[in-house]
């Protein structure tokens, strides 16, 4: 088929083996139908709505851009907002590319009669049509979240997708903040799959969100007050030496990564400065993007968290411990200062889990907080899982669901000092610094957790 008529538009099928089909003009409604089936953009794959077409900018088929269903005026370009695609068109490009993978529209929804949404479970609420997660996942990294969230994925009651299903979305922050725009929470829920009138809950796993300020704790709060809230810690240094080792596998510059913060830009730069004699004079800025230079000049797991702790220190008062008034009234850092500019955006800030749970708990009650740990996580898979099959008030897993088990190779701090990775003289400084912030957790939560 060439080309079909629908509505005032046209949609381009190309039938050649191996060229995907085109959607013209921006009207298909059914975003991403999976390969090789594609009706729109990449940019647009999770979406659908005016404006998904080829090419098309993310801000041009979100679905905060369609009407909640309260307009009877249909979409006749891919500027139109406020409007409603003609059924035939929705039809047609299904008809044509095959059975649609991903969640249509809400205006498609209530215009198939599927009645009022009814959203499963204690802890989940309903918004604009939509469900609200029942759960999240708010950290941290290197804590296995991921593990974590590839296991509640396979639970036959629970939708939680991977990070990378948001990133062509609304900012995950921003979107909850309701009072700005009510619609770009709706059209960050469109990475969920639709759970209304199912026995399924949602959850999201961003293990940044343990790091926000008090104003986006609000508005999730304000969202859904029965919000349940899972936060897998581990062993601070353990967790601070294997973010730091992943970021230099992996390549990624410790320069230009944690939010750029400048004293950490700076402590880090002076080390290099330091060695660039031994590399032949290349300059400092350079030898992170030349990584078959000797190891003698790179920088190491260990540099990194010094130059993190030293930076640190100063943005928070009273060391930020919970210990003593002025302690326990830090909640937050000295963000005035140039010099800790996006200083939480650094790993070692994500260790400190009590300054960040006192700043949760001023929103949500204790009783809405799972803590998991780590080595519960690798060691007792299904022990854990059961536990917050429980806390989310959801059938428990199967008695032979399968896990992995038998990996306890990771990293502990009586390896690292056993295998001389990092020295007694620095883990015993990183030890001092956190010695209060572990105290303050255990005292939060009545037990030790390391």
């Amino acid at each position: 088929m060439a080309g079909l008529i629908i509505g005032v538009d046209v949609v381009l099928a190309d039938v050649t083996a191996g060229t995907p089909p085109r959607c013209a003009g921006g009207l298909c409604a059914t975003g991403r139908l999976g390969p090789p089936n594609w009706c729109c953009a990449p940019l647009c794959e999770r979406c659908g709505g005016p404006g998904c077409g080829v090419g098309a900018p993310p801000n041009l088929c979100c679905p905060s851009r369609w009407d909640l269903g309260n307009t009877t005026t249909l979409c006749t370009s891919p500027e139109h907002t406020g409007c409603r695609l003609p059924p035939d068109a929705t039809r047609a490009c299904a008809n044509n590319l095959g059975s649609v993978k991903q969640r249509s529209p809400k205006g498609q929804r209530e215009d198939a009669g599927r009645g009022a949404c009814r959203c499963y479970g204690r802890y989940s609420r309903g918004y604009l049509g939509d469900c609200l997660p029942s759960f999240m996942v708010i950290g941290s990294q290197k804590a296995a979240t991921s593990k974590l969230r590839w296991y509640l994925s396979r639970h036959p009651s629970i939708d939680i997708p991977k990070e990378e299903a948001f990133h062509s979305g609304p900012n995950a922050v921003l979107a909850w903040d309701t009072r700005a725009e009510p619609t770009r929470l709706s059209a960050y829920l469109m990475a969920f799959e639709d759970v209304c009138n199912r026995s399924v809950i949602s959850g999201l796993k961003m293990p940044d969100y343990i790091i926000m300020g008090r104003r986006s704790i609000a508005n999730f709060h304000s969202i859904n007050p029965m919000l349940r809230l899972i936060v897998t810690i581990r062993e601070p240094i353990a967790r601070l030496y294997s973010y730091f080792a992943m970021l230099l596998r992996l390549d990624w510059s410790p320069i230009g990564h944690m939010g750029k913060n400048p004293c950490m830009q700076r402590h880090l730069l002076q080390i290099l400065e330091v060695r660039s004699s031994a590399s032949g004079g290349i300059p400092a800025r350079r030898l992170l993007a030349v990584p078959e230079l000797d190891k003698r000049v790179a920088l190491t797991p260990e540099e990194i968290m010094m130059a993190n702790l030293a930076c640190v220190r100063p943005c928070y008062p009273a060391n930020a411990s919970g210990l003593g008034d002025e302690g326990r009234m830090a909640v937050w850092h000295y963000e005035w200062l140039p010099e800790c500019h996006n200083i939480h955006f650094t790993p070692l800030v994500h260790s400190m889990y009590a300054l960040h749970l006192r700043r949760w708990l001023k929103a949500f009650d204790r009783s809405a907080f799972l803590l998991l740990r780590f080595d519960d996580l690798v060691a007792r898979p299904l022990v854990t899982l059961q536990r917050t099959a429980q806390f989310l008030g959801i059938p428990p897993f199967d008695e032979g669901f399968k896990v992995e088990i038998g990996r306890e190779n990771y990293t502990t701090v009586k390896r690292l000092l056993a295998e001389g990775t990092m020295s007694r003289e620095s883990l015993v400084v990183l030890q001092d610094f956190f010695r209060p912030h572990d105290e303050q957790l255990h005292e939060l939560w009545g037990e030790s957790f390391w």
